[in-house]
């Protein structure tokens, strides 16, 4: 008996020291964390062929558990000094409220009374939207609603941390929570996924898809949205266009190719003034980026409203390709890891403006710098440096002061959309504040 006791403790103290310390037999290398997304790609393209950039870029980016997005989580940091990028908004307070004094303003100017919707486009976490309804709460504006697009449900719900005071879940739909899936069939018949108040009392709902939204005048913003939308990518070779695929390599690692000849998309996509432009030998298109600006412009044209975007850009003059990715603020091989680190390409507001000029009145695309500055976002600096008694404080409001205005003041660009039945109003004006002509008086 007292032997049995002896060996039953021996075992129970060897239990306990082995369970803390894991042993590794000599010969054995600690397991390696599997890219699931990146085998999924490599025996896609085994089975079927290679594929576009858009779909590696669409699929990387929002592919459900797997996606840049669609695993963001807290081992999976995106945004802010420890994320792979830092938006305007993380940087600084002033951004966001510079947005909703401009929407408040132009708003103002439109002579619209009544309900209005504010909608975001990937809001993030919800920094953006925050400071721009901080900033409109000083106006006391009791009829707006806020609409929020984003397709991560993980990221849905840190837009509502942020932006409520309690946290609620998807009514309707798929909805990924920790390690299962449910189906939310109550409130089926809503057009919204879900819905919250904020906390400064304005409604908030969220939704996958733009044309979920309610009819109604409507005032559309994005930061850094369309950048991260698929682009085909072409290449001329001589007089004939290919097109930019995704393929393997011998060793199955993933590669770019040039298509044999021109394709379907080489054919749909590429327009005349590209074809005819001597001087071009690249070409980058997103036709979500497209269908994205029409379903804007179909609804402030119907509803009444207007869109403002912010993303890194150019006006259609760019002649090289631009797909990249970056991990922890540095840039890296697109292919490197899809799921884990950040794809982003330029936008082409001059494509996009050439969609839409037709139906719509269009400003831009304004360096950042430009259209902040006309905002008078020195004057807001200013107010807040007298209010801070900290002196920490209030030199990181002037060191994201001055990257708002310096790299990132003249990288990224400023494009607005109006409906043509307020071109008479704008003509008078010189145009949107942020967007005026150097003749131009701003109203006071």
């Amino acid at each position: 008996m007292i032997a049995t006791t002896l060996v039953q403790r021996i075992i129970s103290s060897s239990f306990r020291y082995y369970s803390k310390k894991i042993v590794t037999p000599p010969g054995y290398a600690p397991t390696q964390k599997v890219n699931h997304l990146k085998k999924f790609l490599v025996d896609k393209i085994r089975a079927s062929g290679p594929i576009t950039v858009a779909e590696y870029m669409k699929t990387s980016v929002s592919a459900p558990l797997v996606g840049y997005y669609g695993q963001f989580a807290e081992n999976q940091k995106v945004f802010g000094e420890k994320g792979d990028f830092i938006t305007s908004p993380e940087l600084t307070q002033l951004f966001g409220e510079m947005i909703g004094v401009w929407v408040f303003h132009e708003l103002a100017n439109t002579g619209h009374k009544g309900s209005w919707q504010l909608v975001e486009l990937g809001p993030g976490r919800a920094q953006l939207m925050n400071d721009v309804l901080n900033a409109l709460a000083k106006f006391n504006d009791k009829d707006v609603s806020v609409h929020l697009i984003e397709t991560s449900d993980a990221l849905i719900d840190e837009q509502e941390k942020a932006l409520c005071i309690y946290t609620s879940e998807n009514i309707k739909g798929l909805h990924v929570n920790r390690n299962m899936y449910f189906y939310a069939t109550h409130f089926a018949d809503a057009p919204h996924i879900r819905k919250n108040k904020t906390r400064t009392g304005v409604n908030v709902y969220w939704y996958k898809s733009i044309d979920d939204i309610p009819d109604g005048f409507t005032i559309f913003i994005g930061n850094e949205f369309l950048d991260a939308l698929p682009v085909h990518q072409f290449q001329k070779t001589g007089d004939t266009w290919n097109e930019v695929y995704v393929n393997l390599t011998n060793d199955g690692d993933l590669c770019f190719m040039k298509s044999k000849g021109e394709n379907i998309h080489t054919k749909g996509l590429i327009p005349l003034k590209i074809r005819n432009e001597s001087s071009r030998v690249t070409w980058e298109c997103s036709p979500e980026s497209g269908t994205v600006v029409n379903q804007i412009v179909d609804r402030i044209t119907t509803f009444g409203g207007f869109s403002l975007m912010i993303d890194y850009g150019h006006d259609g003059s760019r002649n090289t390709h631009s797909f990249r990715a970056y991990q922890k603020h540095e840039q890296v091989d697109p292919l490197s890891n899809p799921g884990r680190v950040d794809l982003t390409a330029d936008v082409d507001f001059g494509y996009l403006t050439s969609l839409v000029e037709d139906r719509a009145i269009v400003y831009g695309p304004k360096e950042q710098r430009e259209f902040l500055t006309q905002l008078g976002i020195e004057h807001r600096l200013r107010r807040l440096l007298q209010v801070c008694g900290n002196r920490d404080q209030q030199e990181q409001l002037i060191k994201s002061y001055n990257m708002l205005l310096g790299d990132m003041g003249t990288r990224f660009k400023a494009w607005a959309l109006f409906p043509k039945t307020l071109k008479f109003i704008l003509e008078q004006r010189g145009g949107p504040v942020g967007f005026l002509s150097p003749e131009a008086k701003i109203d006071k």
